[in-house]
């Protein structure tokens, strides 16, 4: 397992943890009934608000402290990895937005579920193009 492997793996956690969070941040928000408007409730909000920080600080953590050092096998598996992950953060995105629609009664989405879904892309698309380049190196990153 080289360098750029080991890296996509820790990837894959840190994504699959950002997805956990904040999928209990909702559930929070949802359970409790969080306002970004209410008064009494911005300490909550801002202590999960930083609760979800920390599975974006650990992906940079990550992407800085590996060195580049990447061959022509792990570039071109990087390339593929990255498209399909962009095409899966579309499709969640797409589709986590015709649900919102159409659960809402007034067909709008609410501000805070726009921030969430940004946040959620970015870690569907990481998780996606962590397992896409995991499958690319067990196969030898070959089509």
């Amino acid at each position: 397992m080289n360098k750029a492997q080991q890296r996509t793996w820790y990837r894959l956690a840190v994504s699959v943890a950002g997805l956990a969070v904040m999928s209990g941040v909702l559930a929070l928000i949802e359970i409790y009934a969080l306002e970004i408007t209410n008064v009494k409730s911005h300490t909550a909000l801002r202590g999960l608000g930083l609760l979800c920080t920390i599975p974006l600080i650990l992906v940079i953590i990550l992407d800085r402290r590996w060195k580049r050092i990447y061959d022509e096998r792990d570039m071109h598996i990087e390339r593929q990895s990255v498209i399909v992950g962009s095409v899966a953060a579309f499709v969640f995105l797409s589709g986590a937005a015709l649900v919102l629609l159409a659960a809402n009664p007034r067909g709008s989405i609410n501000v805070f579920h726009l921030a969430s879904l940004i946040y959620l892309a970015y870690f569907a698309w990481l998780s996606v193009s962590s397992i896409t380049a995991l499958i690319q190196y067990g196969r030898g990153g070959q089509r």
